[in-house]
């Protein structure tokens, strides 16, 4: 990070425009003319400037408030992540704004907006992808824009982590069949350009290399996780008349996909194939059969990220260190001892 920060002096000088424009810009921006108040913000965001937050709030009179981005905010995954958010920002006097980012593009810079007019004080960003807005300039990861902390573990850019280990969670996945005497595996994936679900791969491969066991390449399936692609996984591999004896796929969501379509075939879990899943949503204890998992403490998730944020927002020692938080493996009834059948 840069020694120096710039100031508001600093923006108004490289925007071609007045020191109380720049003011305007973060206090009052409906007061500045549209075009006017997006280049001041895009000097400020290429500069990594961020107004002083203190006085911001002085001269608003308003609460100290957190910002949580989220991929979709529809997906039950996330409501124990937002509630150890709001459990933590409560109790350091804090309030917490949740804001979704699949739909439209433009509302990345709504929200980085927000950041740099301290409308926001940080930011907790657990997406796949890190906002364009906020990208590092420098072209060498540093960052030195809005303090945030992320939760996917975006390894291209150097900023404060807060992230699950997924790289264990898949080799757990792959220990526990190997356990069970299985030898014909294969993988469900989503998008391994995601760094989550990157590590859960290379994770379980590792184990499964460790194993002594065959990886077959051409029988890995990767696409958008969802009910329905874990329907249609389940088709491919009943049409293809080659089952495994056990299937490692990368969300609970898509596995019950999975569980319906094998079951639509007549197939049966865990009788003639186990199943792992990952996350432990709610549901994958009551499903039928029961859904052997990869447990994400989510709760503790939330809190550990909102802890970090208020760290570095508060300057504290080793603020910048990453928190990576194990897995566990939820053993129930979709996987057992394979027989050879």
């Amino acid at each position: 990070m840069n020694s120096k920060r710039p100031t508001s002096r600093d923006v108004a000088r490289e925007a071609g425009v007045s020191v109380a424009t720049v003011s305007r810009t973060i206090t009052r921006p409906e007061d500045v003319n549209a075009e006017t108040r997006e280049h001041v913000l895009d000097v400020m965001r290429r500069m990594g400037y961020r107004a002083n937050r203190a006085a911001a709030d002085l001269r608003r009179g308003s609460s100290k408030t957190l910002l949580v981005l989220v991929s979709d905010i529809t997906n039950a995954f996330f409501a124990e992540f937002f509630k150890g958010i709001e459990e933590e920002a409560r109790s350091h006097g804090y309030v917490v704004l949740i804001g979704d980012t699949s739909e439209v593009a433009s509302t990345e810079r709504v929200y980085s907006n927000m950041l740099l007019m301290n409308q926001a004080g940080g930011l907790i960003l657990n997406t796949y992808d890190f906002p364009m807005d906020l990208m590092p300039s420098q072209g060498d990861g540093s960052y030195n824009g809005p303090p945030l902390v992320s939760c996917a573990g975006h390894k291209d850019v150097d900023v404060p982590s807060v992230r699950t280990d997924d790289a264990l969670g898949g080799r757990l996945a792959a220990e526990h069949l190997i356990g069970l005497g299985h030898k014909d595996i294969i993988q469900i994936c989503g998008p391994l350009q995601v760094h989550g679900f990157e590590r859960r791969f290379f994770g379980f491969r590792q184990a499964l290399k460790q194993g002594g066991i065959d990886i077959q390449e051409d029988r890995i399936l990767i696409g958008q996780l969802s009910v329905q692609f874990g329907i249609d996984a389940a088709q491919k591999l009943v049409n293809d008349g080659n089952l495994p004896s056990a299937v490692f796929i990368h969300n609970d969501e898509t596995a019950t996909g999975f569980l319906h379509g094998l079951a639509n075939n007549g197939i049966r879990v865990p009788e003639d194939i186990s199943v792992v899943g990952y996350d432990d949503m709610p549901y994958a204890a009551v499903f039928n059969p029961g859904l052997t998992t990869i447990h994400l403490p989510r709760r503790q998730w939330g809190r550990l990220a909102c802890r970090k944020l208020v760290a570095v927002l508060e300057g504290e020692p080793g603020s910048q260190e990453p928190v990576i938080i194990p897995p566990s493996l939820v053993v129930r009834a979709s996987t057992s001892v394979f027989e050879d059948r």
